[in-house]
């Protein structure tokens, strides 16, 4: 059946008439009556769906409503929205579930309001205007065990993927580095071999210098007895003496105790050692080893200190990397290595800035000039920072005149330098104080 078919059924209860007629309807009457005439209004307004849930509800109320029961098999065959018509069920069955009011008693020239009656009634060809509507009401729907219980089952399976994922690529690293060590076969015998020459020169060291102190403590006994040759004794246990203090301090670098191998080595007097050619190039390359992981460690340690403006204890770090290289021809000994000798004269700048900002101004221009006339890479990258802060040092002692030198030069010299606009601000602080 078409829609449209469904207009002469379309007539609503009249309950203005009702009134007139003083016919009195119970609570349960007048929401059948309310019902079954906002059902009219949903078919009209082709909501067919809502409509047969509201009809359902009427004819389960009131059996007898007989123009109810006719308009919802006339609507029955229409098509079906099963989602709204659930809702609108369970509104209906939520208001269903209201307590009742006792009903109110008719007077005795009332009509009579049994279930013939209550038909005739709803009977009446008559249009009501009011249109009723039904709110839905809220529901706050509780998870159940069985909902939480699958909730956790999905996390759980969830991390269980993600490590399976982890230990997926973890097996696939090692069989990159089990297929690069297979492509060269004796990678792993060349890392053990060099460990193993590591400790066997260690143990070498180590024996030498047992056996010198073995001979040593032989010739002191000798010297103890009165046919011995006191002086040749002597000299030859200053010399073994001397080969001690090599052996033991490589053998300390080589543990990577360089405080102490510099120590132990600082104790040598060549003249007294009779070093072979040798001994000589271990004792200078154990020394320079020893220097420069020091001045590493001094370095990187002063370098944190002076980024945290702790200028003094940063100024001690590298004072001491500048003791280790004090001129030029024991710089000159890293040149091969720009990073190492770039490390000395960095060390230097940062020890002279550090000076300044602790008021140590003559050791302040004392590292910049040793800098400067170094002509390193390092001193050519930063010459026009070394005169500029040269003559900042120059006007801490009040030496105005080759401040005002030096912030000139820099002006004239390297005039696309950033420092020359600080450069000019001094410069007229500078000349202020000459009267200038």
């Amino acid at each position: 059946m078409d829609i449209n078919e469904l207009q002469k059924y379309l007539e609503k209860i009249d309950f203005s008439a009702l009134s007139k007629d003083n016919v009195k309807l119970s609570e349960d009457d007048a929401y059948v009556g309310e019902l079954y005439n906002s059902a009219i209004d949903n078919i009209k307004q082709d909501n067919i769906d809502v409509a047969r849930i509201k009809l359902a509800r009427v004819v389960k109320l009131d059996p007898t409503f007989q123009k109810a029961k006719i308009l919802l098999d006339k609507i029955n065959g229409l098509e079906r929205d099963k989602s709204l018509g659930e809702k609108m069920e369970e509104a209906l069955d939520k208001k269903d579930d209201r307590p009742k009011e006792k009903k109110v008693t008719k007077n005795t020239d009332q009509v009579k309001t049994d279930k013939t009656s209550k038909k005739n009634i709803l009977d009446k060809n008559q249009i009501y205007k009011k249109r009723s509507s039904i709110t839905l009401p809220s529901r706050n729907k509780k998870m159940t065990p069985l909902a939480f219980i699958k909730i956790q089952m999905v996390i759980i399976i969830a991390l269980l993927v993600v490590i399976l994922v982890l230990i997926a690529v973890m097996i696939g690293m090692k069989k990159k580095f089990d297929n690069y060590v297979s492509v060269q076969p004796d990678l792993m015998a060349k890392i053990e071999t060099l460990e193993q020459e590591q400790e066997e020169q260690e143990a070498l060291y180590q024996s030498t210098v047992t056996q010198y102190n073995t001979t040593i403590a032989d010739l002191e006994n000798r010297l103890s007895s009165s046919d011995t040759d006191i002086e040749a004794a002597q000299k030859e246990s200053e010399m073994l003496t001397q080969k001690n203090y090599l052996y033991y301090g490589k053998y300390l670098a080589s543990d990577l105790k360089y405080n102490d191998a510099l120590s132990t080595l600082l104790q040598i007097e060549l003249e007294k050692a009779f070093f072979t050619e040798s001994e000589l190039k271990l004792y200078d390359e154990t020394l320079e080893l020893s220097r420069m992981n020091i001045a590493i460690s001094l370095y990187n340690s002063g370098n944190k200190l002076y980024q945290d403006l702790k200028y003094k204890e940063a100024f001690s770090n590298f004072y001491e990397i500048w003791n280790y290289y004090p001129d030029y021809q024991l710089v000159a000994k890293w040149e091969g290595n720009t990073v190492y000798s770039n490390l000395v004269y960095d060390s230097v700048y940062k020890m002279s800035r550090c000076a300044y900002e602790i008021g140590e101004f003559n050791t302040a221009i004392s590292g910049y000039e040793f800098i400067e006339k170094s002509n390193s890479e390092f001193a050519n990258a930063n010459i026009e920072g070394l005169i500029y802060h040269s003559a900042k040092a120059y006007a801490g002692i009040e030496d105005y005149v080759k401040a005002e030198q030096l912030f000139q030069k820099v002006i004239n010299e390297y005039p696309n330098s950033e420092l020359v606009t600080y450069a000019k601000e001094r410069l007229s602080a500078v000349q202020d104080k000459l009267g200038r």
